[in-house]
């Protein structure tokens, strides 16, 4: 560090002494000694003097500019980068520099909340490892969007329009990312005026938040629900597909042929967000019916509401819809509850 500052020092008295060349070939060796250091931000800073001194230097400035590069592009991480290759294969080596660079490294446990639905964090997450879900919560009950993992991008919706959070993103697992603030946006329209749109176009393939909460509302399901009672019995599944502990009892309170609503006591309210995009499999059978017209089938879990004390609400997505006529010789149907119309 203080041979650097001499060096600095030797080259502005050459500079002030009117030697331009020698301060700048003094200069550009730094610069590389700076670069190859992974120290980019002096490097920058000096290659700066260098244009102070002699705008008209072109050599040594493009010349150390590409050197930054260079160095910049070799140390990027070579597990993020082939996770995103795709991504860097469309861009040019100072715009994929630039990405890289004006990110940073974040890593949260499993139940973590990453951003919180009205945050005014407007960031843009590349998911690096782990798994998250997307969480929209209103009046009360919080709705299952979709999950998010390596590869895959997450707070696109709010990146680009700069807006306040309108969704969660909770880590299920051990999630390692690479967020970008908004803000980095400024600094790349005069430098690098295409990336912003490069990455717009690139991020453009990701369904929406809006798109979700729109074809939410579009294809519901109207099916009728049947009032249940009594109780099924519920696995929880891993990401594998593996069964996860023992197997628990639930309180049953409808059924419809594209899903099921069943009581659970939560002792913690802030575990439950975390029950979210879980996948389970359900096995009920009904006492006035034959062990024929057992159910038994997998869903993921997309709605939780929480009621007085401490039980909640949980909805359940079948994978696949219920025969045709298996629910017809049970109840009456019952009224559907709000906002779950499989």
């Amino acid at each position: 560090m203080e041979d650097m500052i001499e060096k600095q020092k030797l080259a502005r008295d050459l500079a002030e002494q009117g030697n331009n060349k020698a301060a700048i070939e003094l200069l550009f060796d730094l610069v590389v000694e700076c670069a190859k250091a992974g120290n980019f931000e002096a490097a920058e800073s000096i290659r700066s003097r260098i244009v102070a001194i002699d705008p008209m230097a072109f050599s040594a400035i493009i010349r150390s500019g590409e050197i930054i590069e260079a160095e910049k592009n070799h140390n990027i991480d070579a597990d993020h980068r082939q996770i995103w290759a795709s991504l860097y294969e469309a861009l040019s080596v100072e715009e994929g520099n630039a990405l890289y660079f004006g990110s940073q490294k974040a890593s949260y446990e499993a139940g973590e909340t990453v951003f919180a639905q009205g945050d005014c964090k407007p960031r843009l997450f590349l998911i690096d490892r782990g798994q998250a879900n997307i969480i929209f919560s209103q009046e009360g009950v919080a709705f299952f969007l979709k999950s998010v993992e390596a590869g895959q991008f997450a707070g696109e919706d709010v990146f680009f329009p700069r807006a306040i959070c309108t969704t969660s993103m909770l880590a299920q697992s051990r999630l390692e990312v690479r967020y970008l603030d908004a803000n980095v946006l400024k600094g790349w329209n005069s430098v690098h005026p295409g990336l912003e749109s490069k990455l717009m176009g690139f991020v453009a393939g990701v369904e929406s938040t809006s798109e979700l909460l729109k074809s939410r509302q579009m294809d519901r399901r109207r099916m009728d629900r049947i009032a249940l009672g009594g109780k099924a019995t519920a696995l929880l599944l891993n990401l594998a597909g593996d069964q996860v502990g023992n197997p628990f009892r639930v309180d049953l309170c409808d059924i419809s042929r594209g899903g099921v609503c069943f009581m659970l006591r939560i002792s913690r309210r802030e575990s439950a967000g975390q029950l979210l995009g879980i996948r389970l499999c359900l096995s009920y059978l009904d006492p006035k019916m034959s062990s024929a017209q057992n159910i038994e089938q997998c869903g993921t879990i997309v709605g939780i509401q929480f009621h007085p004390f401490e039980d909640c609400t949980v909805n359940v997505k079948f994978d696949e819809f219920l025969p045709d006529g298996l629910l017809k010789l049970r109840r009456e149907p019952s009224i559907p509850a709000p906002n779950f119309d499989f």
